[in-house]
């Protein structure tokens, strides 16, 4: 932070005056409170008693980022729940705090009461079977002496079984890998070309508690582990152990046991065994497991564990289509098919979300090879050819959804039509893009059910049109730009309305996915859109059509009605003539 700022929010806060804050705030709570010997200038040390213990805490006063200050107590003698290994009490922010950097003294003041509270339910905690110690194992263990980062590419799910480990011990600071014996293997691990161990996993009812200060994980704390280990269980640790052999081996073990707070924690250690059994005399180092497992990073990330298992395809890759993909897969389907036949080119880098290096790489590759890489569990199957190509053996009950992404109207109202009276029943949405900053849209339809493109293209008596009905422009204006002649011609719009478009169409197919599926509501057509300034197309000497400024008071629900209130003769339902 720069003397300027610093200046701005007070400076770093008087540690008396800090002091006469906490004293004030413990008054009321009838907390007794004595100041001890500070260990630094900055570091206020106090004395709070408690329910069953004196808490020694010392808060950081020099703390200027905005945020609570730093509030450690003495090393327990046994753990504590939410306290670490080295005393570190971990008070947070909290849901919507805001701090005001001209009252310092009152925020330490808040923060040691915020501790001692903690402090005092930790104990309580203690005493009554460490159960919210269990919710917060993770956390200790990342600050246990020695602890080594590692990652989980396996669902942790409580199913015992052998899991494969892989180390690098080129770096600095050696890191762990684990996976599934038989899944692919980790980006890391390939790229590095790490060979694969033994590890096992085990999922246990209870845990020994693990070492408090100074006191360090030892084989006890394995032999502890193999003692509850159940007959299952057993046969495992001896494939792990592997046939009996006086040379010494490097193993490691991952153990899960349940939180009561929902969930399951998951610690590690890799330990030596010789002549089949422990070695005692070797270290035990502590694995702190970062989870990259698709099912937990989805949950984790706020993705939909309900639509990894969906399947939905993608027409068109390009500005537009590139943001429905990434935006479908961010939610957390599982599956996607992009079909589109264009290579990837430097005149689409600033409208599309792949990077140069993909430039002249078939669209559909690039998007596989940069969204599974960036979306664990993610599968996309790129199919480099037309739409009509890919339609000739597709087959509809294997999708949940379609997009159209590709702004051909021809060629979409004659998808429309073919997709109508499907007997598997999905919703398919079009979008396309407006010229230069006007807007964009999202119709969707049902392939069983009146509503389709076609309804789209009537006029005002519903009689078929040429025209949409949804066009913020008046037809027949030419709207394509050129900057090297008739080859390079384009539609000119920017990077923003097409991300605006790309999310629009993507929201509306996920939230009938999800609604229906739900059983919130009956499938049925919808109409959506976004409709900009339209500056741009103005100086261009584009004329808006009536819709372009009616739809900025319409609602999604009038357009709705406006463009499916009465069925078209495509997908009119036939009246029976008994009626």
């Amino acid at each position: 932070m720069t003397d300027k700022v610093s200046a701005e929010v007070g400076g770093p806060v008087k540690v008396d005056a800090a002091f006469d804050a906490v004293k004030s705030a413990c008054s009321i709570r009838c907390i007794e409170v004595v100041r001890m010997e500070e260990p630094r200038p900055t570091i206020l040390a106090v004395e709070l008693t408690g329910a069953t213990r004196k808490w020694h805490l010392y808060i950081d006063c020099d703390e200027a980022r905005l945020r609570l200050p730093w509030v450690a107590t003495q090393p327990p003698t046994s753990p504590l729940a939410h306290v670490s290994y080295s005393g570190a009490v971990c008070i947070d922010d909290g849901q919507g705090l805001s701090l005001d950097p001209s009252r310092p003294a009152e925020i330490v003041a808040h923060a040691a009461l915020k501790a001692y509270n903690l402090l005092e339910k930790s104990a309580a905690d203690a005493a009554s079977g460490y159960v919210e110690f269990f919710n917060e194992l993770e956390g200790y263990w990342l600050h246990l002496p020695g602890s080594l980062r590692s990652r989980a590419y396996f669902e942790v799910d409580g199913k015992s079984r052998m899991v494969k480990g892989f180390v690098n011990s080129r770096l600095k600071t050696p890191n762990w890998y684990f996976a599934e014996p038989d899944a692919d293997q980790p980006w890391d691990v390939r790229q590095e070309k790490l060979a694969g161990q033994r590890a096992l996993y085990v999922h246990l009812g209870a845990l020994e508690l693990p070492p408090a200060k100074p006191d360090k994980l030892t084989p006890a704390f394995i032999e502890a582990v193999n003692q509850r280990l159940t007959l299952e269980q057993l046969k495992l640790w001896d494939q792990l152990l592997g046939p009996s052999k006086n040379s010494p081996k490097t193993l490691a073990l991952l153990v899960s046991v349940p939180r009561q707070a929902g969930g399951l924690s998951l610690v590690a250690a890799v330990f030596g065994a010789r002549a089949g059994g422990i070695d005692k005399s070797a270290p035990v180092t502590p694995l702190t497991m970062r989870r990259h497992a698709p099912h937990y990073m989805r949950e984790r990330g706020g993705a939909s564990l309900e639509l990894f298992g969906k399947h939905v395809a993608v027409l068109g890759a390009g500005a537009v289509g590139c943001v429905v993909v990434d935006t479908l897969a961010a939610a957390g389907v599982g599956k996607l098919t992009v079909v589109d036949y264009d290579e990837y080119s430097a005149d689409n880098v600033f409208r599309h979300l792949l990077e140069p290096l993909y430039i002249d790489t078939p669209k559909p590759f690039g998007l596989n090879f940069a969204l599974e890489r960036r979306y664990p569990g993610l599968r996309i199957t790129p199919v480099t050819s037309t739409a009509q190509e890919w339609w000739k053996t597709a087959d509809l009950r294997h999708y949940d959804g379609i997009v159209f992404a590709f702004g051909a109207p021809s060629v979409e109202r004659s998808f429309s039509r073919v997709l109508k009276g499907r007997q598997h029943d999905i919703p398919v949405v079009f979008t396309w893009l407006e010229a230069m900053d006007l807007g964009g849209h999202s119709v969707l339809m049902w392939t069983k059910g009146e509503g389709c493109l076609d309804c789209a293209y009537r006029d005002d008596e519903g009689l078929p049109s040429q025209a949409s009905r949804t066009s913020f422009l008046e037809p027949n204006q030419p709207v394509t730009r050129n900057l090297t002649g008739c080859a390079g011609a384009f539609v000119p719009f920017g990077p923003i309305q097409a991300r605006k478009t790309g999310l629009l169409a993507a929201e509306h197919l996920l939230s009938v996915m999800t609604s229906v599926a739900a059983g919130d509501e009956a499938p049925k057509p919808s109409y959506r859109f976004w409709a900009g300034d339209g500056t741009a197309a103005t100086e261009h000497g584009l004329r808006t059509a009536p819709w372009f400024q009616t739809a900025r008071t319409t609602s999604f629900e009038e357009a709705t009605r406006m463009v499916f209130g009465r069925p078209c003769r495509h997908c009119r339902t036939p009246k029976d003539p008994s009626a």
